[in-house]
């Protein structure tokens, strides 16, 4: 999906208190995709963003999430909507190489992986902690998928006020063939409901400083 790049007059800007939300890149996931053509793009693109952030000196504050659950999945009730979601998937057990950051994508000591358990990316650990914190206005969002992980942390995020940018080229919805109409409805619809818009890959690296 092509979004036209502002003007100069109207450049994008993180602004100073950024964080970077990487979300839900697991090895499960990617290795779900990646034998697709658009699976293969946003592993590309992602890659592409990911190596930028990697290089950016300051780097800005920048988050992974990925799902997983404790050994026979306890913070789980059987049956239930969530579980029947994601059970197709695997256990997703913590520590598993399924739950991994994948290793297309490079992390260090200075990135922070935080566990979740449900879909949004402030579920079961301190994320909205460590953005208070840092004193985070702003954040960056890219993940899998659109219609789950992505705007289940859109909306919390957006309940506690953040400006919040959507890279479009490095979301996708899951399964791949859904993800053009999905996309026309979460990209192009909802987010400007709530004066929200995606942005492209170049826009957020001409934001970055990268172009």
């Amino acid at each position: 999906m092509a979004f036209p790049a502002q003007s100069s007059m109207d450049a994008l800007n993180f602004g100073q208190h950024y964080a970077i939300l990487n979300l839900d890149w697991m090895s499960i996931l990617v290795n779900a995709i990646n034998e697709t053509g658009s699976g293969q793009a946003l592993i590309a693109n992602c890659s592409r963003w990911n190596d930028a952030i990697h290089r950016k000196s300051p780097r800005p504050l920048t988050i992974f999430t990925t799902l997983s659950f404790n050994r026979a999945q306890p913070e789980l009730e059987s049956n239930k909507p969530f579980s029947r979601l994601i059970s197709p998937f695997g256990t997703f057990e913590e520590g598993s190489p399924g739950v991994q950051i994948d290793s297309r994508f490079v992390i260090d000591e200075k990135d922070i992986v935080l566990r979740k358990t449900r879909l949004s990316a402030t579920t079961g650990n301190s994320l909205e902690q460590i953005l208070r914190a840092q004193g985070i206005d702003t954040v960056v969002i890219s993940g899998l998928s659109l219609s789950g992980v992505v705007m289940s942390t859109i909306y919390r995020l957006f309940d506690l006020d953040y400006n919040i940018n959507v890279i479009a080229d490095n979301v996708l919805e899951l399964p791949v063939d859904q993800n053009a109409a999905f996309s026309k409805v979460m990209l192009d619809s909802l987010l400007p409901k709530m004066s929200l818009r995606a942005i492209s890959l170049d826009e957020a690296l001409q934001a970055l400083g990268e172009c």
